[in-house]
């Protein structure tokens, strides 16, 4: 009697015990499904989204930002140029690389260029030593977004390039040389474009203001 009222005590603690375990178990996958749920909840609300396209991985709503209202603008415009360094030489390969690759091939200046006139760009023959290159003059940066009725401060920085002569339509015309800095400012009064440039370098080192209409 006591080896069967032992042996029915243990197998009732046996299944009290996987019971337990079984109801923790529940009780743990309800908790990451919960979980899971609440995380895409909050990520919906973070990004705009239900919590059924989060899950589903489906595009989140764009963002709509609105342009700056502020009444006063202010730019720093540097007067660059770009250049196009090569040889009439392949570059010496180095023997330490693995590739042992030249940087680039032999390159000539075209025998009859096509480039336009008007000082922007240059080519530069080849020296004693086969080097030359190709350059571009530029303003950076050479477009601009501003509100009507804005106050607008233009700062030109003479940074590449010896010389420039520089006009902002309706606002006037000025040298400028290397290391120097010119401000202009004006009051943006009417919707549209607003272009400068540098006379001595067209047709390519010109800029554009574009001026925002008031919002009805």
């Amino acid at each position: 009697m006591n080896d069967n009222k032992k042996t029915k005590t243990t197998t009732t603690t046996a299944k009290t015990i996987m019971a337990a375990a079984t109801i923790l178990a529940v009780v743990a996958s309800a908790a990451m499904v919960l979980g899971t749920q609440m995380s895409e909840y909050a990520l919906a609300q973070t990004y705009g989204t239900t919590a059924a396209s989060a899950s589903t991985g489906s595009a989140r709503n764009p963002v709509i930002v609105n342009p700056s209202q502020t009444t006063s603008k202010e730019f720093w415009i540097n007067t660059v140029h770009l250049d196009g360094a090569t040889s009439l030489h392949a570059a010496v390969a180095n023997p330490l690389s693995a590739t042992n690759t030249p940087l680039h091939p032999a390159e000539i200046p075209p025998a009859n260029s096509t480039i336009p006139t008007g000082g922007g760009f240059r080519i530069v023959l080849p020296n004693k030593v086969g080097a030359w290159d190709f350059r571009s003059f530029t303003f950076a940066p050479d477009q601009i977004i501003v509100n009507q009725g804005d106050k607008v401060t233009l700062h030109f920085i003479g940074v590449l390039g010896v010389h420039h002569i520089i006009t902002v339509d309706g606002v006037g015309t000025f040298a400028l040389h290397r290391g120097q800095i010119h401000t202009v400012s004006f009051i943006a009064n009417n919707p549209g474009t607003i272009n400068f440039w540098c006379s001595l370098h067209l047709p390519n080192m010109v800029g554009q203001i574009l001026v925002l209409p008031k919002s009805v």
